[in-house]
């Protein structure tokens, strides 16, 4: 499941996704991290959406259910947004994440 921390950003990166044709490749990403880890049974990980300092991206903290059903944090990451803002989507300023082969669009980092 994902919860979003702040829905204002939220709509400002989903209206970019929409304009510039990339929803689908956004809602990929989302859909991944709904159901990370989850295997066939929904509710063990939740995922809190939060914003990012680079632009258009997202900052995550994944949390596990624990024995007693309780959500625990697991490890932090970011769903980035690449393109030529960051060195033709290698990575660098001003997402300062690193990307093995050039990407135009969202990656998920760990």
């Amino acid at each position: 499941m994902i919860h979003i921390d702040n829905q204002e950003h939220f709509n400002k990166v989903k209206q970019f996704a929409e304009e510039t044709g990339r929803w689908d490749q956004l809602k990929e990403k989302l859909d991944y991290l709904d159901t990370y880890a989850d295997h066939e049974k929904q509710g063990l990980t939740k995922c809190v959406l939060g914003s990012d300092f680079a632009p258009y991206s997202f900052a995550f903290l994944m949390m596990r259910k624990d024995a007693d059903g309780e959500y625990r944090p697991w490890f932090n990451g970011g769903l980035i947004f690449h393109g030529e803002h960051d060195h033709g989507g290698n990575g660098g300023a001003p997402t300062f994440s690193v990307c093995v082969s050039p990407t135009d669009g969202w990656s998920i980092h760990t």
